[in-house]
């Protein structure tokens, strides 16, 4: 038995090192394979994937479809179309399929806001990012918010605040008349960071959706400023919970001691 243990170790050890160097090898091959396309997005690579691609390809949580040569994102089971993957700032940009650019009455089909990125919904996303910064050597980092919130209400009594938009204008009359519930109620849509106690008592929210739309930051918007947020779409992180790029833009973890 004791000529048998030098065996066993050095037969353990090669074990463990062959399933490190398979470890390894499959992650390098993950990152390596040949970039994809589709549309308009061209020269996919880690962490996305085709779901056509290999299952070595890539990360399987950030799996695209490739749909009438457009890219595609099913997220919480709702179809979004990707318009820019952006590696330098680790962020994806996508935008709801039921929008239509050249219609102004066209909405997302269903909502959305922050809290269905929150840490009790399980999501490869992230509506923020954890960044470090110069200008504070005390405040090493900070998280960078990417999306805000479009929210349509509906009012009992007429609002007088300039962070309420009436829509009256914006809604096609047609449509609008028929709904007989609508008729008799004011639609606003506010734009920015609405929590409850925002929400005025007449009024109730219909719809709740996301934006990174850089074109306006201010209260007075317009019809027009209201479908660019729908139609720009939002920005994702990819990079999640204790990870965050440096001025480098290397990416590091809390997690991983880095």
């Amino acid at each position: 038995m004791a000529r048998g243990l030098p065996f066993t170790t050095a037969g353990l050890t090669a074990l463990i090192a062959l399933v490190l160097v398979h470890k390894s090898c499959s992650r390098e091959d993950n990152q390596h394979c040949p970039p994809s396309s589709c549309g308009n997005i061209h020269n996919k690579r880690y962490p996305f994937r085709l779901k056509s691609d290999p299952q070595t390809c890539g990360d399987l949580r950030y799996s695209l479809s490739c749909e009438n040569n457009h890219t595609v994102l099913y997220l919480f089971e709702v179809k979004y179309y990707v318009q820019v993957i952006n590696y330098n700032n680790y962020t994806i940009r996508i935008v709801d399929s039921g929008i239509q650019k050249q219609n102004y009455y066209s909405t997302p089909a269903y909502s959305l806001n922050q809290y269905n990125f929150s840490q009790q919904n399980v999501s490869a996303y992230s509506t923020y990012q954890m960044t470090t910064t110069k200008l504070d050597p005390f405040a090493w980092w900070y998280s960078k918010v990417l999306t805000w919130s479009v929210v349509f209400m509906s009012c009992k009594n007429p609002v007088n605040s300039s962070f309420y938009f009436d829509t009256s204008t914006c809604i096609d009359n047609d449509e609008d008349s028929s709904n007989t519930s609508m008729s008799h109620s004011k639609r606003y849509v506010v734009v920015g960071t609405t929590d409850a106690k925002d929400v005025e008592d007449s009024c109730t929210v219909d719809q709740t959706f996301l934006t990174s739309w850089p074109g306006n930051h201010d209260p007075y918007i317009s019809c027009t400023d209201v479908h660019n947020e729908l139609v720009y779409g939002f920005e994702l992180s990819w990079l999640l919970d204790d990870c965050y790029p440096d001025d480098a833009n290397q990416v590091h973890c809390f997690s991983q001691g880095k």
